[in-house]
């Protein structure tokens, strides 16, 4: 398996051979971790290209592009964390190659160093040489000759012979080492040019990032005031439509006697209750109008109580959208809970969704309107934070 890899990553360039200085190359445990480490970075890199949204079409509703500027910000967030995944890449190549420069030129500084002493094993050896054809040399017969027994003549026979082993030795083993520096050298010079491809593919791979990472952001803060100039636009035509309902509703209502709807009346069996004149004659496009009505005040202050015309709490904000269509009901969540005779899930566009302490408008897709908190104001929500829905109508 493992020379599998090595093969994929020798073909692909990018096959780093460590050593650490003064001891040798890795182990194969080392390596291995070396090439899970590359083969991390080689496999992230295949997923550079990601995919922004499509460009916004101008008739988009708010909610469908605030849905394009999530998608697009997630993908922006993707193309953050590759980048800094080949930064870390390439700060790891990094320091391992300025590792071997250093054992570059550990190294070279060996090999000199045994030149040095190689030459003068040699010089050693070629000056006794020398020396011995300058005087003639020691013959057998002279050490004969000098021995004034046999057992020194052993012992000369001995020594003489051991000098030139001595010297022979000391040379070969110079040479044994300068021929391992050697080696190493070579293999350090071409682990430096791997990892000096391998640093520059991943500086290429960062630019790209990089470059991708700007287009995106350009992309995001565009969509991004695109989609607050829809909102603001969906507000005001909202606003206005729904100014004009309320009054038409108040004016039904009043010329009925001020009847009001009256949550008490609400039997377990259904929705069937007390309305105004004015409700009788709800438009079968209710659902729309009551979500327009929500719609108009996103981006709305929240101040508990409040009912209008700019902040409201979430009781007060529901009870404004359902008053745009003749539907008066109660300034609180409690009495608004009766209404909610349903499981959440069961919601439909329009609907009132509670849960204790607090109500919204569901506009479908998963996606309420609410009045929020103090903080962050009249904004959409989830319905998965919603146990019970329903409407009065």
């Amino acid at each position: 398996m493992l020379s599998k890899i090595k093969e994929i990553l020798s073909a692909a360039g990018l096959l780093l051979i460590c050593t650490r200085s003064g001891r040798g190359p890795m182990t194969r445990k080392m390596y291995q971790k070396v090439v899970a480490a590359m083969l991390t970075t080689s496999l992230s890199v295949c997923t550079v290209g990601l995919a922004l949204p499509q460009v916004a079409v101008a008739d988009e509703s708010s909610a469908a592009l605030q849905a394009k500027l999530n998608d697009a910000k997630t993908q922006l967030n993707k193309l953050y964390e590759q980048a800094e995944q080949v930064g870390e890449a390439l700060n790891e190549t990094q320091v391992q190659l300025d590792s071997t420069n250093k054992d570059i030129e550990q190294t070279n500084k060996d090999i000199e160093a045994k030149k040095a002493e190689l030459a003068e094993a040699q010089k050693t050896l070629s000056g006794r040489v020398s020396a011995n054809y300058k005087s003639g040399g020691t013959s057998m017969l002279e050490i004969i000759l000098s021995s004034s027994n046999f057992e020194e003549l052993a012992n000369n026979l001995y020594y003489a012979q051991k000098a030139n082993e001595s010297d022979e030795k000391v040379i070969g083993q110079v040479k044994t080492v300068q021929a391992e520096l050697d080696a190493k050298q070579s293999q350090l010079t071409e682990q430096k040019q791997q990892q000096e491809n391998l640093l520059a593919t991943q500086k290429s791979q960062q630019a790209e990032l990089n470059e991708q990472s700007k287009k995106a952001e350009e992309y995001v803060n565009n969509l991004d005031q695109q989609v607050k100039d829809k909102m603001e636009e969906e507000r005001k035509a909202a606003e206005a439509e729904a100014r004009a309902k309320a009054e038409a509703a108040k004016k039904a209502a009043e010329a009925n006697n001020g009847n009001y709807y009256d949550p008490s009346s609400v039997n377990n069996g259904g929705n069937s209750g007390k309305r105004s004149s004015g409700s009788s004659q709800v438009s079968s496009n209710w659902r729309n109008q009551v979500i327009a009505a929500a719609t108009s005040k996103i981006g709305g202050g929240y101040r508990l109580g409040a009912s209008g015309p700019s902040i409201y709490d979430c009781s007060g904000l529901t009870q404004y959208a359902y008053s745009t269509i003749g539907i008066y009901i109660p300034h609180s969540s409690a009495s608004q809970a009766a209404y909610c005779n349903k499981p959440a899930s069961q919601a439909q566009p329009g609907d009132l969704v509670w849960r204790p302490g607090h109500v919204g408008i569901y506009i479908g897709g998963g996606t309420t309107i609410e009045a929020m908190s103090p903080s962050q104001g009249i904004t959409y929500g989830s319905l998965s934070s919603f146990s019970r829905a329903g409407s009065p109508v």
